[in-house]
């Protein structure tokens, strides 16, 4: 059962997470996962921007590698 579980929160979270990672990386505002109050513009404040990116990039690598292996 919490195999169950596990799969569907890795089944709703890993679309979201890379729809996170698309739309910041389109509109130049990028929001780190998880973390409602962070929201970095890439004009004004880019190092943050990137590295919200590459943690987003990070955790979406990790959900679906994760969703992989609870299938497999």
């Amino acid at each position: 059962m919490r195999d169950a579980a596990v799969v569907l929160i890795l089944l709703l979270g890993v679309p979201l997470i890379g729809w996170t990672l698309v739309h910041g990386l389109r509109t130049g505002t990028m929001e780190a996962a998880g973390v409602p109050f962070a929201s970095y513009a890439r004009s004004k404040n880019p190092f943050m921007f990137w590295f919200a990116t590459t943690f987003n990039a990070a955790v979406l690598i990790g959900a679906a590698a994760f969703l992989i292996a609870a299938i497999l």
